[in-house]
C-alpha cells in the first residue's frame, strides 16, 4: 500500500491522459456562451434596422407614380372639406339674394355645424389627411409633402374660419367684423390654393406632370 502511495506522489499529472468527456466538461465554445448570443442578436437587430432606414434609389417614373398616389390620397380626404365650403359659400350668396325659403332658412344652421365639422380634426377625412399620409421624401415628394402643409391649412384654418364666420353672419346679418374677416378668409383660401399648385407645378419639374390638388376656385362671397 505504501509503494502505491509513493508511486502516486511522484508521478507527473497529465490532463491529456483524462477521458475526453472529462475534459469536454471544462471546455464551452465561446460561440455557445450566452453574453456571444444575446451580442449577435444586437448586431443582427442593429444591421437590419440601419438597412432598412437607408435611402432607396428610384427612378423618376417610379417616383412620379409614388408622389401621384399621395395626392390622390390627399384629394380623397379633402373632398368632405371642400363639398362643406362650396356649401356654406352657397348658402350665404343664396341668403343674401333672398333665395332661401323660411324652411331652407332653418335648416341652414344644422347644416352649417356639419360643414364646420367636415374642415376641423374631429372629421374622420382630416384625421387621415394629418396624420395617414406618408410622402416619399425624394426631391419632388420635399414639394409635395410641403403641398399637404399647405392644403391643411388650407381646410383646417382657412376653410374652417371662414364657415365659423358665416355661421356667425346667419345669426347677426351684415356685422362687419365678420364680413371683414370673411374677406380676408376669401383671400387666404385663394393664396393657399395657389400655394399647393405652386408646390405641385414644382414636384412636376422634377418627376414630369403630377395629378394637381383637387383645391376649387370658390365663389365670391357676396358683399365681401
Amino acid at each position: 500500500m505504501t509503494d502505491d502511495l509513493h508511486s502516486l506522489e511522484s508521478s507527473n499529472f497529465d490532463p491529456a491522459s483524462m477521458a475526453g468527456s472529462s475534459l469536454s466538461t471544462f471546455k464551452v465554445s465561446f460561440y455557445r456562451r450566452p453574453w456571444f448570443l444575446i451580442l449577435v442578436s444586437v448586431i443582427v437587430v442593429v444591421g437590419v434596422s440601419v438597412i432598412t432606414d437607408l435611402p432607396t434609389h428610384s427612378t423618376k417614373a417610379q417616383d412620379r407614380v409614388t408622389q401621384n398616389d399621395a395626392i390622390v390620397a390627399i384629394n380623397g380626404d379633402l373632398a368632405p372639406c371642400i363639398y362643406a365650403v362650396k356649401e356654406s359659400f352657397n348658402f350665404y350668396n343664396e341668403s343674401l339674394a333672398g333665395q332661401l325659403s323660411a324652411a331652407d332658412l332653418s335648416a341652414v344652421p344644422g347644416q352649417l355645424v356639419n360643414d364646420q365639422t367636415a374642415c376641423s380634426f374631429a372629421s374622420g377625412a382630416i384625421y387621415d389627411l394629418t396624420n395617414n399620409i406618408e410622402v416619399t421624401d425624394s426631391n419632388a415628394g420635399k414639394h409635395v409633402d410641403q403641398m399637404l402643409s399647405t392644403v391643411v391649412t388650407w381646410s383646417t384654418s382657412d376653410a374652417l374660419a371662414a364657415i365659423e364666420d358665416i355661421q356667425n353672419l346667419f345669426v347677426h346679418p351684415g356685422d362687419k367684423k365678420y364680413i371683414k374677416n370673411l374677406t380676408k378668409e376669401e383671400a387666404q383660401l385663394q393664396k393657399d390654393r395657389q400655394a399647393a399648385i405652386n408646390e405641385v407645378q414644382a414636384a412636376s419639374k422634377i418627376d414630369g406632370v403630377l395629378k394637381k390638388p383637387a383645391l376649387p376656385v370658390l365663389r365670391h362671397l357676396t358683399g365681401t
